[in-house]
Protein backbone atom coordinates (compact mmCIF):
# COMPACT_ATOMS: atom_id res chain seq x y z
CA UNK A 1 0.00 0.00 0.00
CA UNK A 2 3.09 2.44 0.61
CA UNK A 3 4.96 1.60 -2.24
CA UNK A 4 1.41 1.89 -4.51
CA UNK A 5 0.83 5.29 -2.40
CA UNK A 6 -2.72 3.29 -2.29
CA UNK A 7 -5.78 2.93 0.81
CA UNK A 8 -6.60 -0.82 1.64
CA UNK A 9 -9.64 -0.39 -0.06
CA UNK A 10 -8.39 1.06 -3.44
CA UNK A 11 -5.40 -1.88 -3.01
CA UNK A 12 -7.92 -4.48 -2.82
CA UNK A 13 -10.23 -2.49 -5.65
CA UNK A 14 -7.51 -2.79 -8.12
CA UNK A 15 -6.31 -6.13 -6.93
CA UNK A 16 -9.49 -8.06 -5.69
CA UNK A 17 -9.78 -9.44 -2.40
CA UNK A 18 -6.38 -10.65 -0.08
CA UNK A 19 -6.62 -14.43 -1.23
CA UNK A 20 -6.47 -13.09 -4.64
CA UNK A 21 -3.74 -10.36 -4.65
CA UNK A 22 -1.56 -13.43 -2.29
CA UNK A 23 -2.27 -15.55 -5.37
CA UNK A 24 -1.04 -12.76 -8.27
CA UNK A 25 1.72 -11.91 -5.97
CA UNK A 26 2.97 -15.83 -5.60
CA UNK A 27 2.47 -16.29 -10.01
CA UNK A 28 4.89 -12.66 -10.19
CA UNK A 29 7.37 -14.12 -8.03
CA UNK A 30 7.37 -17.06 -9.94
CA UNK A 31 8.08 -15.71 -13.23
CA UNK A 32 10.35 -13.15 -11.34
CA UNK A 33 12.53 -16.14 -10.25
CA UNK A 34 12.01 -18.24 -13.42
CA UNK A 35 13.15 -15.50 -15.77
CA UNK A 36 16.12 -14.97 -13.61
CA UNK A 37 17.20 -18.49 -13.63
CA UNK A 38 16.41 -18.64 -17.14
CA UNK A 39 18.74 -15.35 -18.00
CA UNK A 40 21.30 -17.18 -15.89
CA UNK A 41 21.40 -20.24 -17.52
CA UNK A 42 21.33 -18.86 -21.10
CA UNK A 43 23.77 -16.25 -20.48
CA UNK A 44 26.75 -18.75 -18.44
CA UNK A 45 29.49 -20.01 -20.41
CA UNK A 46 28.20 -23.57 -19.69
CA UNK A 47 25.89 -25.41 -17.58
CA UNK A 48 27.98 -25.90 -14.29
CA UNK A 49 28.93 -21.80 -14.80
CA UNK A 50 25.12 -21.09 -14.79
CA UNK A 51 24.31 -23.21 -12.00
CA UNK A 52 27.50 -21.96 -9.62
CA UNK A 53 26.21 -18.63 -10.23
CA UNK A 54 22.72 -19.36 -9.02
CA UNK A 55 23.56 -20.95 -6.25
CA UNK A 56 26.39 -18.27 -5.64
CA UNK A 57 23.55 -15.97 -5.69
CA UNK A 58 21.96 -17.90 -3.04
CA UNK A 59 25.56 -18.05 -1.32
CA UNK A 60 25.00 -14.14 -1.17
CA UNK A 61 21.93 -14.14 1.10
CA UNK A 62 23.38 -15.95 3.98
CA UNK A 63 22.93 -13.84 6.78
CA UNK A 64 20.90 -11.07 5.18
CA UNK A 65 17.84 -9.83 5.94
CA UNK A 66 16.01 -11.39 2.87
CA UNK A 67 17.86 -14.75 3.64
CA UNK A 68 16.29 -14.74 6.79
CA UNK A 69 13.22 -13.97 5.13
CA UNK A 70 13.22 -17.27 2.69
CA UNK A 71 12.05 -17.75 -0.53
CA UNK A 72 8.41 -17.06 -0.70
CA UNK A 73 6.87 -19.70 -3.20
CA UNK A 74 9.10 -22.18 -0.70
CA UNK A 75 7.83 -20.93 2.13
CA UNK A 76 3.82 -20.59 0.44
CA UNK A 77 4.47 -24.50 -0.53
CA UNK A 78 5.79 -25.37 3.08
CA UNK A 79 2.21 -23.79 4.89
CA UNK A 80 -0.48 -23.97 2.32
CA UNK A 81 0.23 -26.60 -0.76
CA UNK A 82 -1.13 -29.42 1.42
CA UNK A 83 -4.37 -26.95 1.64
CA UNK A 84 -4.94 -25.21 -1.16
CA UNK A 85 -4.90 -26.44 -4.25
CA UNK A 86 -4.24 -22.60 -6.01
CA UNK A 87 -1.12 -22.56 -4.88
CA UNK A 88 -0.58 -26.45 -5.40
CA UNK A 89 -0.74 -25.75 -8.97
CA UNK A 90 1.67 -22.37 -8.94
CA UNK A 91 4.10 -24.47 -6.88
CA UNK A 92 3.46 -27.24 -9.57
CA UNK A 93 4.14 -24.97 -12.65
CA UNK A 94 6.92 -23.60 -10.74
CA UNK A 95 9.12 -26.53 -10.33
CA UNK A 96 7.66 -28.11 -13.77
CA UNK A 97 9.15 -24.68 -15.45
CA UNK A 98 12.44 -24.85 -13.56
CA UNK A 99 13.48 -28.27 -13.65
CA UNK A 100 12.46 -27.80 -17.68
CA UNK A 101 14.93 -25.07 -17.35
CA UNK A 102 17.63 -26.59 -15.65
CA UNK A 103 16.93 -30.25 -18.18
CA UNK A 104 17.35 -27.74 -21.45
CA UNK A 105 20.74 -26.84 -19.85
CA UNK A 106 21.86 -29.78 -18.83
CA UNK A 107 21.30 -31.19 -22.30
CA UNK A 108 23.51 -28.88 -24.47
CA UNK A 109 26.21 -29.65 -22.33
CA UNK A 110 28.22 -33.08 -22.22
CA UNK A 111 28.33 -33.98 -18.41
CA UNK A 112 30.69 -37.31 -17.24
CA UNK A 113 27.23 -38.40 -15.23
CA UNK A 114 25.29 -41.65 -15.72
CA UNK A 115 22.31 -39.50 -14.31
CA UNK A 116 19.91 -37.98 -17.48
CA UNK A 117 19.61 -34.33 -17.91
CA UNK A 118 16.03 -35.06 -16.51
CA UNK A 119 17.19 -36.63 -13.12
CA UNK A 120 20.29 -34.12 -12.43
CA UNK A 121 17.57 -31.26 -13.06
CA UNK A 122 15.09 -32.87 -10.17
CA UNK A 123 18.46 -33.27 -7.82
CA UNK A 124 20.00 -29.72 -8.62
CA UNK A 125 15.94 -28.02 -7.96
CA UNK A 126 16.19 -30.19 -5.13
CA UNK A 127 19.34 -28.64 -3.51
CA UNK A 128 18.62 -25.35 -4.54
CA UNK A 129 15.15 -25.20 -2.46
CA UNK A 130 17.20 -27.20 0.75
CA UNK A 131 19.29 -24.40 0.48
CA UNK A 132 16.67 -21.73 0.46
CA UNK A 133 15.25 -23.58 3.80
CA UNK A 134 18.69 -23.95 5.51
CA UNK A 135 19.43 -20.52 4.64
CA UNK A 136 16.36 -19.16 6.35
CA UNK A 137 17.07 -21.42 9.39
CA UNK A 138 20.26 -19.77 9.68
CA UNK A 139 22.88 -21.77 8.13
CA UNK A 140 26.50 -20.05 7.97
CA UNK A 141 27.98 -19.54 5.50
CA UNK A 142 30.55 -21.86 5.53
CA UNK A 143 27.77 -24.81 5.04
CA UNK A 144 26.19 -23.30 2.32
CA UNK A 145 29.12 -22.71 0.35
CA UNK A 146 30.01 -27.06 1.10
CA UNK A 147 26.49 -27.78 -0.09
CA UNK A 148 27.12 -25.63 -3.12
CA UNK A 149 30.73 -27.13 -3.67
CA UNK A 150 29.54 -30.77 -3.64
CA UNK A 151 26.21 -29.97 -5.97
CA UNK A 152 28.78 -28.95 -8.09
CA UNK A 153 31.27 -31.97 -8.08
CA UNK A 154 28.45 -33.95 -8.04
CA UNK A 155 27.67 -32.85 -11.71
CA UNK A 156 31.05 -33.14 -13.30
Amino acid sequence: MEALHLSRSSLYDTFGDKRTLFLDALKLYSKSVLNRVEQTLYESPSVLAGIRAILDEMTAGVSTESGSMGCFMVNSVAELVPYDPDVTGIAAAYTNSFQRLLTESLSRDTLATKQSPEQLAAYVFNVIQGMRILIKSGATHEQIEAISSITLNSLQ
